[in-house]
């Protein structure tokens, strides 16, 4: 198993470490844990933050001499004694390790977590130990003492703290006002190099949940221990998180108790372990918050069925005879005016033949010449123009090669979605590891109502027998035909299998 070290305080109302440990030991990841403090806090406040003296913070963290760690999350701290600590802990042990933190600078009942002189020796001696920081906006405001009531002043108030040594922040803007009169919830990712949103369903009715912050930032922890990279890991965390708070279950004794709002204690079900979360709890990775593109055509099928991928006309008119019904022309590295005759000769060839031909790339000659479909690379979705791809009437595949991109498709909303890579394959480098049948099982069960699939990568006859028993409606592929001894006994043997019952 995977090692975690979780560092923070303990809370016993349903947040703090308490949670962090539900949430390594759903995701099935082995959990250590240094405790920097013993609150008594609950809905009212905080009535004592329990912080533990430097000693014994440090004593903790030697007797974890010897163990290293895929992963660190770090939460409340306390005080200055315990940051040094913690400092001091990671100035020897961090190394390459990945290390979140969630700057803990009070409660969500209004009581202070952590001094004025922590929150100094915060910046100076932590931040430059961290991979990912995951405040709020009142924590990102309060650290960088600039306000932070719109994007380009998270801008600069994250500039502040990349400046004190972080590699990248999570701002949440979940607890915000204007969040909380929308259906969505909106979280800024923001590295160096790069800024975008992750926009999230809201669920109204459960505001007052506890420990939704412990529980994402060790979930990012938690699912870079796992192997998962820094994108990925905080799509997950957050469907997680989604779903944890909408099966949340309230405490209605408490309000008896102060005459207080509800407490909503973080739920986690059999349906929260692992990858395994619906839909409604997937956020959708966008460019700006209120990103948004016309509607694409739809396919006439959520079956395309076998769908070979060649890089030539004649190629095309030796598969199209034998039954294919879609396929794709994927010419590279020439210029358009090299490859604009193939394209109008395929695509008037495949509009006779009632095909279904999609253009790799080339969206501006497919536009043109009205092909039926284009398809593109996620590397191609910024520098073509989607909308005019959408006005032409041009149905849009995308390739996905991970759950981010499965996100960011999920804001542009094409007409289907390739699946990748599934099996190792020698047609492209690739750097992502193969996803196996039991991944595209998953994605049927989350996307396949609403899109038609097709699993790419490796794939040949063997392996799209075990594909198609997930329901996925298609199955692409390159040298498991161009390279077959009778490549018209291999599609017709495809064909045969793709449109069997069983």
């Amino acid at each position: 198993m995977s090692n975690v070290l979780l560092i923070g305080g303990t809370d016993p109302s349903g947040a703090g470490l308490q949670t962090d440990w539900k949430v390594a030991n759903t995701l099935e990841v082995s959990a250590h844990s240094v405790v920097t403090a013993v609150t008594a806090q609950n809905n009212s406040g905080v009535q004592s933050d329990g912080v533990l003296p430097y000693a014994q913070v440090k004593a903790q963290f030697d007797a974890l001499k010897g163990l290293t760690f895929s992963a660190i999350k770090i939460g409340m701290l306390g005080n200055e004694q315990v940051v040094k600590a913690v400092a001091n802990y990671l100035e020897k042990n961090a190394n390459d390790t990945p290390v979140i933190l969630d700057p803990v600078l009070s409660s969500s009942s209004g009581g202070k977590l952590l001094s004025y002189t922590g929150q100094r020796l915060m910046l100076s001696k932590l931040l430059p130990h961290v991979t990912l920081l995951t405040p709020n906006l009142d924590e990102i405001s309060t650290l960088s003492k600039l306000p932070c009531n719109h994007s380009e002043e998270i801008s600069r108030a994250t500039q502040i703290l990349f400046e004190l040594g972080i590699k990248s922040a999570l701002v949440k803007g979940g607890h915000t006002i204007s969040n909380k009169q929308t259906e969505s919830s909106i979280d800024t990712f923001i590295s160096p190099s790069t800024t975008f949103y992750f926009v999230g369903k809201r669920w109204p009715d459960k505001n007052n949940v506890r420990g939704t912050g412990c529980v994402l930032a060790t979930a990012i922890a938690c699912y870079l221990a796992l192997g998962y990279l820094l994108i990925d890991s905080i799509v997950l965390a957050k469907a997680l998180v989604s779903q944890g708070i909408n099966d949340a279950i309230v405490d209605y004794s408490n309000n008896a108790a102060n005459n207080k709002s509800n407490i909503y204690h973080f739920h986690f079900t059999n349906n929260s372990s692992g990858n395994n979360f619906d839909l409604c709890h997937l956020p959708r990775l966008c460019l700006t918050p209120d990103e948004h593109y016309p509607k694409f055509s739809p396919c006439d099928t959520l079956t395309l069925g076998i769908y070979p991928v060649i890089d030539s006309v004649e190629w095309l008119k030796k598969l199209v005879p034998l039954g294919i019904k879609t396929i794709q022309l994927r010419i590279k590295d020439k210029q358009d005016d090299e490859v604009e005759t193939d394209i109008i000769e395929a695509i008037a060839f495949c509009r006779a033949q009632n095909v279904r031909l999609f253009i790799n790339d080339y969206w501006k000659l497919a536009i043109k010449h009205r092909a039926y479909g284009i398809h593109l690379g996620q590397e191609d979705i910024a520098t073509a123009d989607l909308t005019a791809v959408a006005n032409a009437g041009c149905r849009l595949g995308l390739s996905t090669h991970s759950y981010a991109e499965v996100a960011r498709t999920l804001t542009i909303k094409p007409s289907y979605i390739a699946l990748g890579p599934i099996f190792e394959t020698t047609s492209k480098d690739m750097p992502w590891i193969p996803q196996g049948v039991d991944a595209v099982a998953h994605w049927v069960k989350l996307l396949g109502e609403n899109y038609p699939l097709v699993a790419i990568g490796g794939i040949n006859f063997e392996r799209a027998t075990a594909l198609k028993k997930t329901g996925v409606g298609s199955v692409a592929m390159i040298s498991a035909i161009t390279e077959a001894p009778d490549y018209k006994k291999a599609t017709q043997g495809l064909i045969t299998l793709w449109d069997s019952e069983n």
